[in-house]
């Protein structure tokens, strides 16, 4: 698995039920663009506002849906048991991989984070990438990281939502530069170019879910060694993401984005998050017009 993965938003109704059919339609819109991968219950799907059985439901869904890209079911909890009966249930209904942020909420060490990994590990199969995302939950250093990735074979890359290069770089170099089959992924879109470019393996970025476009065009350029193509595309994906910034949360601002660009998703979140009003809905539109036309 390589390219450009797809945190997906988790669509909802005015009852905040789920939005089924805009899922499948979403779903089918991103397998068309070309999409290499699609990871469901991510950040961006609002993991922490659904319960244990919608989690389950989705997982399900995206598998029934999800058939000419990579599938990522997102089982993350602060519970480790939780996260073991998650993950086996992933890899029963036959994901690709699965993806783990790390607990929230309590600061752990390091040892308690490696045990927490471990035992999920040992009790599951499915190929594991780490999600470490330190704006929301305990960080992982690059030395757990390398820890884990040498003691479990079936820890089989890392998501990195971390806005440091020198962080990626020692991923990069520390954990995939001795073990080579190791996956590095980039979590914000102004990062892409950059880990590439480090030795990464591509990104799972949100604002894939309104624009892949672009993440497509530059993956295709670099590849190609179209080098100052993928320096356009990059500096347009940069500007793109000052849309976290103009809003209150992720989700507002990809539903947002979304609903600009008409997509039939509608722009609902779960509490306790709320979406944004017209006046960042405004600048949200004036970004778009700018990176996008």
């Amino acid at each position: 698995m390589r390219g450009v993965i797809v945190p997906l938003v988790t669509p909802f109704n005015e009852d905040y039920s789920i939005d089924v059919p805009a899922l499948e339609e979403h779903v089918e819109f991103l397998q068309r663009a070309g999409v290499h991968g699609i990871f469901i219950n991510a950040t961006t799907g609002e993991f922490t506002s659904l319960n244990f059985e919608e989690r389950k439901l989705l997982a399900e869904k995206g598998r029934e849906l999800v058939n000419s890209a990579f599938y990522l079911v997102g089982t993350a909890s602060t519970n480790t048991f939780e996260v073991i009966e998650l993950t086996k249930h992933a890899q029963d209904i036959g994901a690709d991989y699965v993806v783990i942020a790390p607990p929230y909420y309590c600061p752990l060490n390091d040892d308690a984070l490696f045990q927490h990994y471990s035992m999920v590990a040992e009790k599951t199969d499915i190929p594991i990438i780490l999600y470490n995302i330190p704006s929301c939950a305990n960080s992982l250093s690059v030395s757990l990281i390398k820890r884990l990735a040498f003691e479990y074979s079936n820890l089989a890359g890392v998501k990195e939502t971390i806005d440091s290069v020198n962080h990626i770089r020692d991923v990069i170099l520390e954990v995939k530069g001795e073990r080579k089959d190791f996956k590095v992924f980039t979590g914000l879109d102004q990062h892409f170019l950059n880990t590439l470019i480090l030795g990464g393996d591509g990104g799972i970025m949100a604002c894939a879910n309104f624009a892949p476009e672009l993440h497509l065009a530059l993956w295709k350029a670099f590849n190609e060694k179209r080098f100052e193509e993928a320096f356009e595309y990059a500096r347009k994906l940069a500007r793109l993401s000052k849309v976290y910034d103009l809003a209150s949360s992720f989700g507002s601002a990809i539903k947002l984005a979304m609903n600009i660009r008409g997509f039939s998703i509608k722009p609902i979140l779960r509490p306790p998050y709320q979406m944004d009003g017209e006046d960042v809905k405004e600048e949200i539109r004036k970004l778009l017009a700018e990176v996008l036309g």
